[in-house]
């Protein structure tokens, strides 16, 4: 029996990374660079003390400040955790990847766009990205600091992934879900626009890349974009609960909090489809599956 391969990877304990294991820990020898492993990648003397020990196949960046409600509390602060975790984080995850020749797959965000005219059929990999939140200005810069290192790299946009275990954190589908069940669910946006995507198919993507090793940027995102109240009428009739789904107005909502937020988050992932014939999921798709594992 062939020896595995070594894949490196950062927050491979969150929703994303702890399902990539789950899924391929039979094909890969995972190495998780994380505070408990004694790694900070804000401090580049341990990040390269790490990934000199070996030659992985590849190191995935998936560790990220990614609570936007919290960000948007240290906004235009290089000097927080946001800004240090996303983008000085990423410097030193790409430049030691540099230094050592390493495969970089860098897991980035829908939020560098701004969510406020997207193209009919989805933002693509070529639109340019205008993040209008401070969590998606310093994963833009995570995504420039990439590119400006010089390493082999592929980048991966993800949007609103979901799952079917992970007690943790709670995704958007497993909270619209649980207060559905609880009779608590609050009115749902009808005029914004999302793109869910199921963990298990941006898994099997990141495999994918893995094997191949692509360059570029991809959007690993569902086949569905639709709105939040959409999104609850969906996991009601599937998991066959019998709920009273208020509708809310988002530009209503708007009105009353400072914080922005992208009201249109149509993502396209015509070119994953195209490049590699991989075919994301509808949301009523992932749903069932979703049930099912549940």
């Amino acid at each position: 029996m062939a020896a595995k391969s070594t894949v490196f990877g950062t927050g491979l304990s969150g929703m994303v990374g702890s399902r990539l294991v789950e899924l391929f820990q039979d094909q890969f020898d995972f190495v998780n660079l994380d505070l408990a492993a004694g790694v900070d990648i804000t401090a580049i003397d341990q990040v390269e003390a790490k990934l000199s020990q070996s030659t992985p196949t590849a190191v995935i960046h998936l560790a990220a400040f990614t609570d936007v409600s919290k960000a948007y509390e240290q906004n235009q602060d290089k000097t927080g955790s946001v800004y240090k975790v996303n983008t000085l984080g990423t410097r030193n995850v790409a430049a030691i990847c540099k230094k050592f020749n390493h495969y970089l797959i860098h897991i980035s965000t829908d939020f560098i766009f701004n969510g406020q005219n997207p193209p009919a059929n989805g933002y693509t990999e070529t639109d340019t990205p205008h993040p209008i939140e401070w969590y998606g200005q310093t994963k833009l810069w995570a995504e420039e600091e990439v590119v400006g290192s010089g390493c082999d790299y592929v980048i991966s946009r993800i949007a609103y992934p979901f799952r079917a275990f992970f007690p943790l954190k709670l995704d958007l589908v497993r909270n619209i879900l649980a207060k559905l069940k609880a009779n608590s669910l609050h009115p749902m946006f009808t005029d914004q626009i999302i793109t869910p995507t199921f963990t298990d198919d941006i898994c099997r993507t990141l495999k994918v890349f893995i094997d191949k090793k692509p360059s570029g940027i991809y959007h690993l995102v569902g086949s569905t974009s639709l709105s939040p109240y959409e999104l609850a009428q969906k996991i009601a009739a599937v998991f066959d609960l019998q709920a009273d789904i208020k509708p809310s107005s988002f530009k209503d909502f708007m009105q009353k909090d400072p914080r922005p937020r992208q009201q249109y988050l149509k993502i396209s992932n015509a070119k994953l489809c195209q490049d590699f014939g991989i075919k994301m999921k509808t949301v009523d798709e992932a749903l069932k599956i979703l049930k099912d594992q549940i």
